[in-house]
């Protein structure tokens, strides 16, 4: 499995290439001639075409991409059934149709679901700064021990700062059914990577392969699709509401974790 600190979504390609050194050499050597005759040389002819065809190529790519013509996906949180797992509320964090986090929210000062909406605007950030440059890198931050892991985006994997989306907390491992906060987030990291790489880009997922929800995104990618391979923000809901029963819950949830049996000392006969 690719690594999720290193999860990077479309960089669009550089515009300015430089023309091909083949061009440059056959414009030198006929400076001799008048410009009639060397466009006339065959040669000439084909290497004009080439170039063309590079910055073309280059546009293409450029205008093309799958940013520019799906909607960015909506953000929100869902109130989930209290399994009595957490002090907290269970919360869902969705985007668009996937729910990419379950939260345990305090709920507490009389401030209603403040960590989840906090959550929330911090992914619309992330959003809005992948429209306005794409090529972010989403990663894991677990360098400071005393500290639970944060998934962050950057500007690029190099960059010290970056735009905090969520710092894992205890209730949410408790809530995930996990032992290791790191696990937790590297999950978190993967559906919100992928998600993004499909509403907002169009693109095939890839760090959620091998799971329940990669399998169902990698369903509704390929369903959402058209002969010609395009895809579109209309095409991706219409997919979506044709997938079983099975794969729309593997997107929109998370297993509920098991409670633990009490221990064969504590029950009584």
């Amino acid at each position: 499995m690719s690594d999720p600190a290193n999860m990077t979504v479309p960089r669009t390609p550089d515009a300015d290439a430089p023309a091909p050194r083949g061009l440059e050499a056959l414009i030198e050597g006929g400076k001799t001639e008048s410009l009639g005759q060397v466009l006339k040389k065959p040669v000439m002819v084909v290497a004009m075409l080439l170039g063309l065809g590079i910055v073309t190529g280059v546009w293409f790519l450029q205008m093309g991409s799958g940013a520019l013509r799906l909607n960015a996906p909506a953000v929100s949180y869902e109130l989930l059934q209290n399994q009595g797992l957490t002090e907290g509320v269970p919360i869902a964090i969705t985007l668009g149709p996937l729910t990419v986090f379950k939260i345990s929210d305090p709920m507490s000062g009389g401030m209603g679901a403040a960590r989840a909406k906090t959550v929330v605007e911090n992914i619309e950030m992330a959003v809005q700064e992948l429209i306005e440059s794409p090529g972010r890198t989403i990663t894991i931050d677990s360098t400071a021990e005393e500290q639970l892991p944060t998934i962050v985006q950057k500007a690029s994997s190099t960059d010290a700062a970056g735009l905090e989306v969520i710092r894992v907390t205890t209730d949410d491992v408790k809530l995930a059914g996990e032992e290791d906060p790191k696990q937790v987030a590297r999950i978190w990291a993967e559906r919100l990577t992928d998600g993004l790489k499909l509403l907002q880009f169009g693109e095939e997922p890839k760090f959620t392969k091998g799971s329940e929800f990669g399998s169902a995104l990698e369903t509704l990618y390929l369903n959402a699709r058209n002969e010609k391979g395009g895809i579109s923000t209309e095409s991706i809901a219409d997919a979506f509401e044709e997938l079983g029963d099975e794969q729309k819950l593997a997107l929109t949830t998370f297993p509920v974790p098991e409670k633990p049996e009490p221990a064969a000392d504590d029950q009584s006969d």
